[in-house]
């Protein structure tokens, strides 16, 4: 499984299609909601190369109709994917305490 910076970009992309949304469309329909965000934020989304935070998982949720769960890959093999976010590979958002 390849892994961005999230897990559910992929998700949030193909409910979008399904329901014949643009990134544009997406955009506004989460700005009307409170969610300051633009088509360029949301096209990093969903190629996985930003963060979602959980109240952004939120919002999503809330807009595309679906349940959070819905927004993440069916049959997570987490064994394996816990490893990779926990990697010297990632940035980390926040310093450990060795580096704080």
């Amino acid at each position: 499984m390849k892994l961005g910076l999230n897990m559910v970009g992929p998700q949030v992309r193909r409910i979008r299609v399904r329901k014949d949304w643009t990134q544009s469309v997406l955009a506004q329909k989460l700005q009307l909601l409170g969610w300051s965000i633009s088509t360029g934020s949301l096209g990093k989304l969903e190629a996985q190369l930003r963060r979602v935070p959980d109240c952004e998982l939120l919002f999503l949720a809330r807009v595309l109709r679906v349940e959070i769960e819905d927004l993440f890959p069916k049959n997570l093999p987490l064994g394996k994917i816990g490893p990779q976010f926990q990697s010297g590979d990632r940035l980390a958002i926040f310093p450990t305490r060795a580096e704080a």
